[in-house]
């Protein structure tokens, strides 16, 4: 091949080069554009819905027992499932139908949940709040040992009933897929709100009004 052959080669490959360089930074600008979308839509997503928030506590739930029947899902107006767990001070076993007539708040939570820990304070409050009513806080630790569990609610101050469902069995009735989630319960045993994630102490005021109401 001449000299002239491979110069006219040459100019040829920086033409076609040239030519697809716009198509390239074209493509790059709507992949920014794609990723600054996605951006702006996770943001108003997780404001939007703060259930989001507490995504890694979901995101480690684990079953324990992979062979379980699926459940129908617990519903608002369907009957709370009876359960049986011992109180972790007591050590006597307590039932949820032994509050029937009382409005009840089963809050599913673990020690090594951060938005448990945030929220416990919040419950007590309410529990010191509401003393003179017939509202009942059972508060369901998830498969650990009574010592890790009354060594929590001795730092945090709780003095609402802790139960301790060691093999996860009513987690998985109620089916909890994260944590902190809170069954609000009316006084004739039916569900009236389930909430997945951390409740700000005005959401818990606000359930808990609905309870005393009926």
């Amino acid at each position: 091949m001449g000299n002239n052959q491979r110069l006219n080669l040459r100019q040829l490959l920086l033409t076609q080069s040239m030519s697809k360089l716009p198509q390239s930074l074209s493509h790059n600008k709507e992949l920014l554009a794609g990723a600054a979308l996605g951006l702006i839509l996770g943001i108003v997503l997780i404001t939007t819905y703060p259930v989001l928030r507490n995504i890694d506590t979901i995101l480690h739930y684990q079953p324990t027992d992979n062979n379980s029947p699926v459940l129908d899902p617990i519903l608002p107006g369907s009957l709370a499932p009876d359960f049986k767990l011992v109180d972790a001070v007591t050590n006597q076993p307590v039932t949820l139908s032994e509050f029937y007539g009382k409005p009840v708040i089963l809050n599913f939570w673990a020690t090594w949940c951060g938005p448990c820990k945030v929220e416990m304070p919040h419950l007590q409050d309410v529990h010191t709040s509401y003393s003179k009513s017939d509202l009942i806080i059972l508060a369901i630790n998830y498969g650990e040992d009574p010592k890790t569990v009354l060594s929590f609610a001795s730092d945090l101050g709780l003095t609402f009933r802790t139960l301790l469902d060691e093999t996860a069995a009513i987690q998985s009735q109620y089916q909890v897929r994260g944590y902190p989630t809170t069954v609000f319960v009316n006084p004739d045993g039916t569900i009236s709100h389930t909430h997945i994630g951390m409740l700000e102490s005005s959401m818990l005021i606000q359930q808990i009004d609905k309870l005393l109401a009926k």
